[in-house]
């Protein structure tokens, strides 16, 4: 079904299909930023107000992640993609009319990701792998703990999703067997995140831990795996940045602004994060 919809489709857009699904995965990745800043400015002490209620950002930051990952599935060039992305999109989208459509939703959207996951790791390297699989099971592990039902898990869940986030550099490396070519900046700036979060957290634990658990859904997580998040997404998204591979930075910004993928709403974007991260890396 999927390469039917393809081979409609793509005849509509032969020279920009790809700058459009880069579109929507950017306007996908910074509606999350916008909904996890929403989130924190809410519980911040002294709330006096968003333009925009939480709980409105959410559901229209999950349509468009949705409506994001059917715009990659239809004009991905792999049908497998394709049928990943459109499990993902489609269930996200049901899981928006009805609660009972959660559980379906939850499998579908990992066994989509896993898929996309597979196709794209015969393209990438050992080092990608890892990290690809590492992501993949952050996303299983945290639905599981959270759609599931097994609360137990929720704090493996959280070391698995952070220390996945923190693999994230993998993607943007262009030469792991030669430091020459390393982008010496992009690590300088994950060592110094590195730095401030623990420098933050122990400063201000409080606060630290009110704005993981809020902002990302953290839970029982040690602060250097924190800071090890931090870093990673720091270095992955200044290397995107200097090499203005965008999909790569809206791919990090998915999975780092969802934070542990336990609920429908943070699985989806972290899903689509992984899509664009292993397409990009695999280039």
């Amino acid at each position: 079904m999927t390469a039917a919809l393809q081979r409609r489709v793509r005849p509509l857009l032969p020279d920009w299909n790809r700058s459009l699904a880069g579109l929507a995965v950017g306007a996908a990745a910074i509606a999350v930023a916008a909904r996890y800043v929403a989130v924190l400015l809410v519980n911040a002490p002294g709330y006096g107000g968003v333009p925009v209620a939480p709980g409105l950002a959410t559901a229209a930051s999950t349509a468009l992640v949705a409506a994001a990952a059917l715009v990659v599935a239809v004009t991905d060039a792999d049908p497998l993609t394709g049928i990943g992305l459109l499990f993902v999109g489609v269930f996200g989208l049901l899981s928006l009319v009805s609660g009972a459509a959660a559980l379906p939703a939850a499998a579908a959207t990992v066994l989509g990701t896993a898929t996309v996951a597979a196709v794209a790791g015969r393209r990438l390297d050992r080092v990608a792998v890892v990290a690809v699989a590492l992501l993949v099971a952050a996303l299983s592990v945290g639905l599981a703990s959270g759609v599931g039902g097994w609360t137990g898990l929720r704090p493996v869940a959280s070391t698995v999703a952070l220390l996945a986030i923190a693999s994230t550099p993998a993607f943007a490396a262009t030469d792991w067997g030669s430091l020459s070519t390393a982008d010496w900046g992009a690590v300088i700036g994950g060592f110094a995140a590195f730095a401030v979060v623990v420098a933050v957290g122990r400063a201000v634990p409080f606060v630290t831990g009110a704005v993981t658990l809020t902002g990302t859904g953290v839970v029982g997580t040690s602060l250097p795996v924190v800071a090890l998040a931090a870093a990673g997404a720091v270095t992955t998204a200044s290397a995107a940045s200097r090499t203005r591979r965008w999909v790569l930075l809206a791919g990090v910004a998915l999975v780092a602004f969802a934070g542990v993928p336990a609920s429908l709403p943070r699985a989806l974007p972290f899903a689509l994060g992984i899509a664009a991260l292993v397409r990009e890396g695999g280039r």
